[in-house]
Order: structure tokens, then C-alpha cells, then sequence
């Protein structure tokens, strides 16, 4: 995680800051009617297995995103990690059950701070969740960071991440960053990230499950299973070892990372980045306010495309191995028995001591299992395939 050098905030520094939100209440208007209350915002749709997730998060975000707010989100993914797109569409539901209106988002290749303020002139602006906050992902954490610089009039909150700096400089640049906003939230999804962050940054920081929980059920399509074992295995800086050797009769080996080839998901995919390039033209064209709803529509849809191609994948084995938070996420949504190994930096060990050792699946079968190499993930899944009904 953060590297061993790092100094923690000092006494003297926290006392001399104005504490947030009070400081920046406005004064109270005399003889002025109250406004009527906000509707009620719908119930949110989740797997009922995974409701305690889905109510955590609402009560955390209830206290930071009033009903009626109108926001900006910041980080839409592009990439084909199936992660991130659940975490989209995860943070889109939670959102809308809050009865928040989303008014302008981004990717990022496509920040405008001039666009945002003219969406969202006042209101508060939420950073995706995910597993990019630190320097591994370097462009993220650099959009973070001018976003916090641009904006320092504003609420700022940070969705659930998890924390990793390899790099000192970084790291001293981040909080530097971080701690010259008067009115940013961090939330994290472990509790090793949340220490680091408590022990580094000066603002506020809440312990909260991964979005990814609050995916509406309608965008889980999982498919017949043509495997017995399937395993998940990272091919990316985060690989703890790459991917298993190669054996007869063994699992089948990919990572979601890589797209799908089958013309008719090619087509559905270039039909969204389509759609994305309009919007983009209509705000680059003086109207960023009425090309808002489209750019969200792609990218709603390309999340939704890339998640249902993980879901199939997933459950094309009857039970699955994997180094990807997420491959554990969707197998809890899923209900599909997995086996946990490591990655390169600690992410998914973290999550499991948080979360899941302690509560194990609802879901009759799910059974979730932690090994520490191959041949212990070979041989649990061998187990649990076993135990099948």
C-alpha cells in the first residue's frame, strides 16, 4: 500500500483546519416558507442475497448526497475491465435510489471542468469507485487530483477505492492535493486502505462495501455452463503471478480484460462510442447541458455490454478460480462457488478479510474459499465442484 517513508498528518496541522461542512453552512433566511419535501426516490433493485451490501452503502451516501441533488460523475470507464463497468452501474443505481439526478458525466479523455460548471453549477461531485487511487493507474489518479484543484468551491466525494502508492513523490503530491480541499470525502472498501487513508489524509474517511453490490439483477445474464472450472486470472500490473500454467483436463484460463470478437458485440460496441462522439460534439458545440443524457446513455450501455460478457464468462464454469476483486464480486451477485487467490498488492486479500471471511454467502451454494497458491486453488476448486449438487 502507501510506502513505509510516509509521515503521518501531525496534531498541530489538523487543529489549525476549519472544520468542514459546518464552516460552510450558509446563514439561516428568516420568513422564507420551507420548500415542499422531495419525493421519495424508488426503491433500489439488487439481489436479495447481497442486500446488506446495497443498505450499507445507501446509509453512508444518504448522509453525503441529500435527496434532489444534482451531481456530476467523474470517471465513466472505456476500458473492457468488467470491474469497472459494474462499479459504473452500480453507482448509477445508488445514485438514482437516492433520488440524485446525475447532470453531467465524464471519461477520461473527456474532462471539461468549463462544461461541468455550466451541468452543475452548484452541487456536489462524485469520483468513480474502483481500484485507482495511488499510482498504479496513473491517469486516474492525475484526473482526480485537477479535479480537487479545479473545483475547490465544491463537495467532493470520492467513491469506494481502494489505495495503493509504490512511489513516495506520489504519494507527498496526492496529499498535498487532497488536503488543500476544504470539503472532500473518501470512501474506501477495505479496511487496509482505510487506515492508510486516516493515517495520511486529512479528510474525512468512511469504511463502505465495493458498487459494484448495487448492480440492478437485470444486467447480471449469466449463461449455460460449458466448463467445470473456469479461473479468472489477471494479465495486467496487478498479477500476482500470472496467469496458471497450462495442464490437461485443466481449468479454462482467460481474462475479461480481453473483448469479445463476435461481430454482433463489435457492432453493439461501435454503435455506443457513436452514440458517445454525438454527445461530446453537442457539448463541444456550446450545448453541454442537452448533450448530458446521451453521453450517459452510452455510458450506461457500454457498461452494460461489457458486465454481460463477464457474466457469461463467469459462468461458463461451474465454479470459478480468480485474482479479480470483481471476479469475486460478480460470483457473490451470481451465486457461483469461486475460490480466491492472490494478486500482486493485496487488493482482493484485503477485501476478503474485510468483507467476506467473517459473513459468508447467503445464497445456498455460493460457497466462497481463500487459497494462497495454485495447487491450493486447484485443489479447492476440485473440492467445491465435488460438493455440487
Amino acid at each position: 500500500m502507501c510506502g513505509a517513508n510516509e509521515n503521518p498528518k501531525t496534531t498541530e496541522k489538523t487543529a489549525k483546519r476549519p472544520t468542514r461542512r459546518t464552516a460552510r453552512k450558509p446563514a439561516a433566511r428568516p420568513n422564507r416558507p420551507a420548500p415542499p419535501p422531495a419525493p421519495a426516490p424508488p426503491p433500489p433493485s439488487y439481489v436479495p442475497h447481497c442486500s446488506h451490501h446495497v443498505s450499507y452503502l445507501l446509509t453512508v451516501l444518504d448522509r453525503l448526497v441529500p435527496v434532489g441533488t444534482r451531481c456530476a460523475v467523474i470517471g465513466a470507464p472505456l476500458n473492457s475491465n468488467v470491474g469497472d463497468s459494474a462499479i459504473w452501474l452500480g453507482q448509477r443505481a445508488l445514485l438514482g435510489a437516492l433520488g440524485a439526478e446525475v447532470r453531467y458525466a465524464c471519461d477520461l479523455m473527456s474532462y471539461d471542468p468549463a462544461h461541468l460548471a455550466a451541468c452543475v453549477p452548484e452541487g456536489p461531485i462524485m469520483l468513480t469507485g474502483g481500484g485507482t487511487l495511488g499510482d498504479l493507474w496513473e491517469d486516474s489518479q492525475l484526473l482526480r487530483e485537477r479535479v480537487l484543484r479545479d473545483f475547490p468551491d465544491r463537495r467532493i466525494v470520492q467513491l469506494p477505492q481502494s489505495v495503493h502508492f509504490t512511489d513516495h513523490a506520489n504519494l507527498t503530491r496526492a496529499r498535498r492535493v487532497f488536503d488543500a480541499h476544504p470539503d472532500l470525502t473518501l470512501l474506501l472498501r477495505d479496511r487496509h486502505s482505510l487506515h492508510r487513508c486516516r493515517t495520511v489524509f486529512e479528510a474525512p474517511a468512511l469504511l463502505v462495501p465495493d458498487l459494484a453490490f448495487a448492480v440492478p439483477p437485470d444486467a447480471l445474464t449469466g449463461g449455460a455452463a460449458s466448463h467445470d472450472v473456469v479461473w479468472l486470472a489477471r494479465q495486467d500490473k496487478e498479477s500476482a503471478q500470472g496467469p496458471p500454467a497450462g495442464r490437461g483436463g485443466g481449468p479454462y484460463v482467460f481474462d475479461w480484460a480481453r473483448e469479445a470478437t463476435d461481430a454482433g458485440w463489435r457492432q453493439a460496441k461501435e454503435a455506443l462510442w457513436r452514440g458517445r462522439a454525438r454527445a461530446l460534439c453537442r457539448a463541444s458545440s456550446g450545448d453541454p447541458v442537452g448533450a448530458a443524457p446521451g453521453l450517459l446513455a452510452a455510458y450506461d450501455g457500454l457498461a452494460r455490454l461489457q458486465l454481460a460478457r463477464g457474466c457469461r464468462l463467469l459462468t461458463s464454469g461451474r465454479v470459478a478460480v480468480t485474482d479479480r476483486l470483481h471476479g469475486h464480486v460478480l460470483g457473490l451477485l451470481l451465486a457461483l462457488p469461486h475460490v480466491l487467490v492472490p494478486d500482486r498488492y493485496g487488493k482482493i486479500r484485503s477485501y476478503w478479510d474485510t468483507w467476506t471471511a467473517h459473513r459468508p454467502p447467503a445464497a445456498p451454494g455460493a460457497t466462497v474459499a481463500w487459497a494462497g497458491t495454485e495447487a491450493e486453488a486447484r485443489e479447492t476448486a476440485g473440492r467445491l465442484l465435488v460438493e455440487l449438487p
